[in-house]
């Protein structure tokens, strides 16, 4: 366990105690100690020491987005397989680079995106040639925190992005599961918070995507600041419509009712426990381990390509105008 002091790593502790035996962990912070006498494995200071010493054949990595890269291809060039958090890159050089890892090494590197294992985005996929030809989608996904992101997170050389890297990788794994590449995208960014603006970190992401040679369009729209936590994604296509939340999918036939719904039944955590009990259960399968890192360098050629192609920040000063909120009379809830 590479990280297993912060958050995720916690969550994931349990997890993988139930599908395999933990060997040891690596992890510089103060609660790691503690940590690993509670779940007893033997806590190494440093992920080399850990590859000299512990028999393991797989580590799960959870930390900081801009650790991810190195310490991935120390261990697929050890020969072990790896289950790391999201993204499976931040550009696609690098995740071309953990491709070519894999392939050498004949391990897998699997990325741990859990959407793939909700049987509502399971039955998306199986129901999708249902409503047609698609030509227009919606992605929404937001947070309501109330608060200025902090930890890692808020800060630029460890997060290296705002919520398109950290929240809408997430949706991005499932486009690529659904659809082909956008010819074009075109990009908003925007900040509720100033220091976030300084540390170019995006608090809302707006991002069109056009398939022209396809008649086809979407948008995919992320926050951390909304109103309401929700998740959405919507498909319209010339003969139906597809509607999917975390918790429940809908068939729509063309006039809106409702031709079939699934309502997911799963407990809270069930779609993490199935992640990681299909990628125990892959890892020295070629051919998924194939079909997954094609589909994770689809995501990444897509978030590298929104990143780069983002607007300058081109603000200037200029004169004091009327106030966006015109003045008015409060009226009482």
């Amino acid at each position: 366990m590479i990280g297993f002091a912060g958050h995720q790593g916690q969550e994931y502790l349990p997890i993988v105690r139930r599908h395999t035996d933990i060997a040891g962990g690596v992890d510089p912070s103060g609660d790691a100690a503690a940590l690993a006498r509670q779940w007893d494995f033997p806590l190494y200071g440093s992920l080399g020491e850990a590859l000299r010493s512990a028999d393991f054949d797989t580590a799960v990595v959870t930390v900081p987005h801009h650790a991810h890269f190195a310490i991935c291809c120390d261990l697929l060039r050890a020969g072990k397989h790896v289950l790391k958090e999201k993204p499976f890159a931040v550009t696609e050089a690098q995740a071309r680079e953990l491709v070519k890892l894999v392939d050498d090494a004949d391990r897998s590197a699997f990325t741990l995106v859990q959407r793939g294992f909700n049987p509502v985005f399971a039955f998306a996929r199986e129901q999708l040639a249902e409503i047609g030809r698609p030509y227009w989608f919606s992605y929404d996904y937001h947070l309501n925190l109330p608060t200025p992101t902090s930890g890692w997170r808020a800060t630029s050389d460890l997060a290296l992005g705002g919520v398109l890297l950290d929240m809408g990788y997430h949706l991005l794994d499932v486009l690529s599961g659904l659809f082909p590449a956008p010819a074009e995208v075109r990009s908003t960014f925007l900040h509720r918070y100033a220091e976030m603006r300084e540390r170019r970190l995006e608090d809302l992401a707006s991002v069109q995507f056009s398939y022209p040679g396809l008649d086809f369009a979407g948008s995919l729209r992320i926050s951390r600041h909304n109103l309401e936590k929700v998740e959405k994604l919507t498909i319209l296509g010339t003969e139906g419509a597809l509607n999917v939340t975390p918790t429940e999918a809908a068939l729509h036939s063309p006039d809106g009712d409702v031709a079939y719904r699934l309502v997911s039944e799963q407990p809270k955590g069930a779609a993490v426990n199935a992640m990681f009990a299909h990628y125990f259960r892959h890892l020295d399968d070629r051919d998924y381990r194939t079909t997954h890192v094609r589909r994770q360098l689809s995501a990444v050629r897509l978030l590298d390509r929104i990143y780069r192609d983002r607007p300058a920040d081109t603000r200037t000063a200029v004169e004091a105008g009327p106030p966006l909120t015109a003045p008015g009379q409060a009226v009482p809830a």
